[in-house]
C-alpha cells in the first residue's frame, strides 16, 4: 500500500521457515509515543518508558512481532541497527527506544521458529517511506482470526493499513489483527471469522452465546492478539496522544467483535511526528475530532487486513 507521510520509515521481513515475521517502524527525527494495553494477555517491551507517567515518552523506532514473547528479541537487531548509525555511541543521549509488542502465531504450525535478532535487523534494513507490504506481511505472516469457538473455525488474516490527510493533518494506521473475536463490516455483517466447517455459515459469536449454556462458556482459544500502532504528524503532547490512544482502540470494537479478552493481549501505540503546525502556529488539533477520525481510519486497517 502507498501513501504519503515522510516523517517515518516501515520495513517488513519474513521468515517463510516458520512463517512468522515483523515490521518496523523508524522515526528518523524520532517522536513521542503513548501506548494503550486493552487485552488481558500482552506481552510489550520497553512500555513503562511510554507511559502517560513517565518522563521519557521518546521513541526511535517501533517493532510489531509474530514469535510471541520470543519475537520482542526482533527489537534487540532493529537496537543493533542503530547502533551502528550512530558510530557505535553509547552516550546517553544516543541509546535508543525500540519498544515493542507480538503476537502468538505459533498455533498450526510444527516448529519454534520466531522473528529473532537477525529478522529485526532485516526489517530495519528493508524499510522504505509511503510504502507499506499488507496481507501476510511483517508480523501478520501468519495470524489468524475468529477462533472463539474453536480453531476450526478460525480464517487468516494479515496486517492492514490505512491513510488519512486533511488540511496537511496526517493520519497512518497499521494493525496486526490475530483476534479471537470476527471482523466486522460497517454495516454489522460478518466479513471474517467464525466460520463453520461443515455449514460454510459465519456465526455471530454474541448471538450464539446468548442461546448457549452456561457450561458451554468455556475454554476459549487461547493465543490472540491485535497489535496495532497509530502515526499523526499532529502536534500533541503525550496527555492528548493517550486519549487519542484510548479513542482509537475503543473504536476498533465496530470491527472486532469481541475485543479485548482474557486472551487477548490487544496493544496500541500512538505516535506524534509533531511536524505539522495549525493554522502556521504551535497549536494542536481538537482531540475529540481527531480521534473520532483515527478510530475510523483503523477501523479501515483492520478490515484492510483480512480483505
Amino acid at each position: 500500500m502507498k501513501f504519503d507521510f515522510k516523517d517515518f520509515e516501515v520495513g517488513t521481513a519474513e521468515n517463510p521457515a516458520g512463517p512468522t515475521g515483523c515490521t518496523v517502524f523508524n522515526f528518523p527525527r524520532g517522536a513521542i509515543a503513548a501506548i494503550d494495553v486493552r487485552g488481558g494477555a500482552a506481552a510489550v517491551r520497553e512500555q513503562s518508558s511510554i507511559e502517560e507517567g513517565n518522563s521519557w515518552g521518546w521513541v526511535d523506532a517501533i517493532v510489531l512481532a509474530g514469535g510471541s514473547t520470543y519475537g520482542l528479541e526482533s527489537a534487540s537487531g532493529v537496537m543493533r541497527e542503530l547502533l551502528k548509525q550512530r558510530d557505535n555511541s553509547v552516550h546517553f543521549s544516543k541509546i535508543p527506544s525500540v519498544p515493542a509488542a507480538i503476537v502468538y502465531d505459533f498455533s498450526g504450525r510444527n516448529n519454534a521458529i520466531y522473528p529473532d535478532i537477525t529478522l529485526g535487523a532485516q526489517a530495519f534494513k528493508n524499510r522504505r517511506t509511503n510504502e507499506v507490504s499488507v496481507g501476510a506481511a511483517g508480523a501478520g505472516s501468519f495470524v489468524t482470526v475468529g477462533k472463539f469457538f474453536g480453531k476450526k473455525f478460525s480464517e487468516r488474516s494479515g496486517q492492514g493499513a490505512a491513510f488519512y490527510e486533511s488540511q496537511g493533518i496526517k493520519i497512518f494506521a497499521l494493525t496486526v489483527v490475530n483476534a479471537v473475536g470476527n471482523i466486522m463490516a460497517e454495516d454489522g455483517t460478518i466479513l471474517a471469522g467464525s466460520k463453520d466447517p461443515e455449514s460454510g455459515k459465519r456465526l455471530s459469536i454474541p448471538d450464539e452465546l446468548i442461546k448457549a449454556s452456561p457450561s458451554t462458556l468455556n475454554d476459549i482459544y487461547k493465543g490472540n492478539t491485535t497489535i496495532s500502532i497509530l502515526i499523526t504528524n499532529a502536534n500533541l503532547d503525550r496527555g492528548q496522544l493517550k486519549r487519542l490512544a484510548v479513542m482509537t482502540h475503543t473504536g476498533m470494537a465496530r470491527s472486532i467483535e469481541p475485543f479485548h479478552t482474557p486472551d487477548d493481549g490487544d496493544t496500541l501505540f500512538v505516535v506524534s511526528t509533531y511536524s505539522k503546525d495549525v493554522h502556521g502556529e504551535q497549536k494542536s488539533p481538537d482531540v475529540s475530532k481527531l480521534g473520532t477520525i483515527a478510530a475510523k481510519i483503523m477501523q479501515n486497517a483492520v478490515r484492510n487486513a483480512i480483505e
